[in-house]
Protein backbone atom coordinates (compact mmCIF):
# COMPACT_ATOMS: atom_id res chain seq x y z
CA UNK A 1 0.00 0.00 0.00
CA UNK A 2 1.41 3.34 -0.96
CA UNK A 3 1.70 6.28 1.35
CA UNK A 4 -0.87 8.23 -0.67
CA UNK A 5 -3.43 5.40 -0.43
CA UNK A 6 -2.90 5.11 3.31
CA UNK A 7 -3.35 8.87 3.73
CA UNK A 8 -6.58 8.76 1.69
CA UNK A 9 -7.96 5.94 3.86
CA UNK A 10 -7.14 7.77 7.09
CA UNK A 11 -8.71 11.02 5.86
CA UNK A 12 -11.79 9.12 4.68
CA UNK A 13 -12.21 7.57 8.12
CA UNK A 14 -12.05 11.02 9.75
CA UNK A 15 -14.65 12.43 7.36
CA UNK A 16 -17.03 9.54 8.01
CA UNK A 17 -16.53 9.89 11.79
CA UNK A 18 -17.16 13.64 11.68
CA UNK A 19 -20.32 13.18 9.61
CA UNK A 20 -21.65 10.57 12.03
CA UNK A 21 -20.98 12.86 15.00
CA UNK A 22 -22.79 15.78 13.34
CA UNK A 23 -25.98 13.73 12.88
CA UNK A 24 -27.48 13.42 16.33
CA UNK A 25 -30.82 11.88 17.25
CA UNK A 26 -32.60 15.10 18.32
CA UNK A 27 -35.71 14.93 20.46
CA UNK A 28 -37.89 17.45 22.24
CA UNK A 29 -38.19 17.94 25.97
CA UNK A 30 -39.36 20.56 28.44
CA UNK A 31 -37.24 22.58 30.88
CA UNK A 32 -38.32 21.79 34.46
CA UNK A 33 -35.58 23.17 36.75
CA UNK A 34 -32.41 25.24 36.63
CA UNK A 35 -30.01 25.99 39.47
CA UNK A 36 -26.50 27.41 39.80
CA UNK A 37 -24.25 26.38 42.68
CA UNK A 38 -21.20 28.46 43.50
CA UNK A 39 -18.60 27.49 46.07
CA UNK A 40 -18.58 29.75 49.13
CA UNK A 41 -14.83 29.53 49.60
CA UNK A 42 -12.18 28.97 46.96
CA UNK A 43 -9.10 27.07 48.13
CA UNK A 44 -6.13 27.48 45.85
CA UNK A 45 -2.57 28.71 45.82
CA UNK A 46 -2.34 32.18 44.42
CA UNK A 47 0.16 32.43 41.60
CA UNK A 48 1.97 35.57 40.60
CA UNK A 49 2.25 37.09 37.16
CA UNK A 50 5.99 36.95 36.34
CA UNK A 51 5.85 40.26 34.44
CA UNK A 52 4.19 42.43 37.06
CA UNK A 53 4.43 40.34 40.27
CA UNK A 54 0.69 40.89 40.80
CA UNK A 55 -1.55 37.98 41.80
CA UNK A 56 -3.28 36.23 38.94
CA UNK A 57 -7.02 35.96 39.23
CA UNK A 58 -8.67 32.68 38.41
CA UNK A 59 -12.15 32.50 36.97
CA UNK A 60 -14.61 31.39 39.63
CA UNK A 61 -16.10 27.93 39.11
CA UNK A 62 -19.78 27.15 39.24
CA UNK A 63 -21.97 24.10 38.79
CA UNK A 64 -25.06 24.49 36.64
CA UNK A 65 -27.80 21.94 37.23
CA UNK A 66 -30.66 21.38 34.77
CA UNK A 67 -33.72 19.14 34.72
CA UNK A 68 -35.42 18.28 31.43
CA UNK A 69 -38.45 16.03 30.96
CA UNK A 70 -39.11 14.17 27.73
CA UNK A 71 -42.19 12.07 27.00
CA UNK A 72 -40.61 9.05 28.66
CA UNK A 73 -37.76 10.23 30.92
CA UNK A 74 -36.69 12.84 33.45
CA UNK A 75 -33.06 13.87 32.91
CA UNK A 76 -30.86 15.54 35.51
CA UNK A 77 -27.94 17.30 33.84
CA UNK A 78 -24.81 19.04 35.09
CA UNK A 79 -22.36 21.52 33.60
CA UNK A 80 -19.09 22.33 35.37
CA UNK A 81 -18.23 25.80 34.15
CA UNK A 82 -16.56 29.07 34.90
CA UNK A 83 -18.57 32.25 35.24
CA UNK A 84 -17.50 33.31 31.74
CA UNK A 85 -18.74 30.09 30.06
CA UNK A 86 -21.73 30.92 27.82
CA UNK A 87 -25.03 30.28 29.55
CA UNK A 88 -28.07 28.51 28.21
CA UNK A 89 -31.22 30.63 28.31
CA UNK A 90 -33.62 28.48 30.30
CA UNK A 91 -37.31 29.29 30.50
CA UNK A 92 -39.10 26.83 32.80
CA UNK A 93 -41.95 25.11 30.98
CA UNK A 94 -40.60 25.94 27.51
CA UNK A 95 -39.56 23.28 24.95
CA UNK A 96 -35.92 22.37 24.34
CA UNK A 97 -34.14 20.23 21.73
CA UNK A 98 -31.73 17.62 23.06
CA UNK A 99 -29.72 14.64 21.93
CA UNK A 100 -28.44 11.90 24.26
CA UNK A 101 -25.14 10.16 23.58
CA UNK A 102 -24.32 7.74 26.44
CA UNK A 103 -23.46 10.01 29.42
CA UNK A 104 -23.43 13.23 27.37
CA UNK A 105 -26.45 15.33 26.48
CA UNK A 106 -26.33 18.01 23.81
CA UNK A 107 -28.83 20.86 24.18
CA UNK A 108 -29.64 23.46 21.50
CA UNK A 109 -30.22 27.02 22.64
CA UNK A 110 -32.53 29.57 20.95
CA UNK A 111 -29.76 30.48 18.46
CA UNK A 112 -29.20 26.83 17.47
CA UNK A 113 -25.83 26.50 19.23
CA UNK A 114 -25.12 23.20 20.92
CA UNK A 115 -24.11 22.98 24.58
CA UNK A 116 -22.53 19.84 26.04
CA UNK A 117 -23.86 18.68 29.44
CA UNK A 118 -23.19 15.63 31.61
CA UNK A 119 -26.04 13.22 32.27
CA UNK A 120 -26.17 12.72 36.06
CA UNK A 121 -29.44 10.82 36.41
CA UNK A 122 -32.05 9.41 34.06
CA UNK A 123 -35.37 8.13 35.39
CA UNK A 124 -38.46 6.88 33.63
CA UNK A 125 -41.54 9.01 34.17
CA UNK A 126 -44.29 7.26 36.09
CA UNK A 127 -42.02 4.87 38.01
Amino acid sequence: MTRRTLLALVLGAFVVGAAAAAERDWQTGTWREYKVERPRVLFSAETRDPNSNLPRTRAAREIRLYVIETRTHRLELRQDATVDTPRIDVLIGEPVQLAIDKKTVYVKDADGREHKLSLRKQAEIGK
